[in-house]
């Protein structure tokens, strides 16, 4: 027996002593556990945990730039935590909507898998290489592709929650740069 499944029979043991009822078909996952431990939220109160997470989170993005120069004299700490902070609650914001549970599962759907890879990968990457002392130029080159790369997924993933977002953005793109059929 696992450690996973000795804490799940631990836990199923304890809610039979509490006489709490569990459902049958329960999961033990962990994101069946995250789910577990949100409040039913009403509409309203979605819709306000939504927009309050995604406007701080953005303002927190937008903040961060104050603090670009140091990035370039070799300080990145300072930028890099608050813009990562920033997209991880403006990704976080879109939990309200669809729960944890549904939102892990639409985060690794077929359709947006690459891209959330891609999204935490960039977050997590930032944030290690911001920490980890190696050559600035380096170092600083590196981060600036991440945040970008940040900023793309970011743009690429919210794209794909608006109906037809990813091809009317990849058409613009195709138009702007020339590069549309003729």
């Amino acid at each position: 027996m696992g450690v996973r499944d000795a804490a799940s029979s631990s836990l199923k043991a304890a809610k039979k002593k509490a006489g709490i009822q569990s459902s049958a078909s329960e999961d033990s996952s962990v994101v069946d556990s995250l789910g577990d431990m949100c409040p039913k939220l009403s509409y309203q109160q979605r819709m306000i945990g939504f927009g309050a997470c995604f406007s701080l989170g953005y303002l927190i993005q937008f903040l961060s730039f104050t603090f670009f120069i140091e990035l370039i004299e070799g300080d990145p700490v300072p930028f890099v935590v608050l813009y990562t902070f920033g997209n991880i609650l403006s990704l976080g914001s879109s939990m309200f909507l669809a729960g944890p549970k549904k939102q892990m599962k639409n985060m690794f759907d077929e359709k947006r898998r690459f891209t959330s890879i891609t999204y935490l990968s960039s977050l997590l990457l930032t944030l290690v290489v911001a920490f980890v002392k190696f050559d600035d130029t380096a170092r600083l080159l590196l981060l600036l592709v991440l945040v970008v790369v940040q900023f793309c997924a970011s743009t690429w993933y919210m794209l794909s929650y608006i109906p037809f977002g990813r091809k009317t953005a990849t058409n613009f793109a195709k138009s702007t740069l020339g590069m549309g059929s003729s």
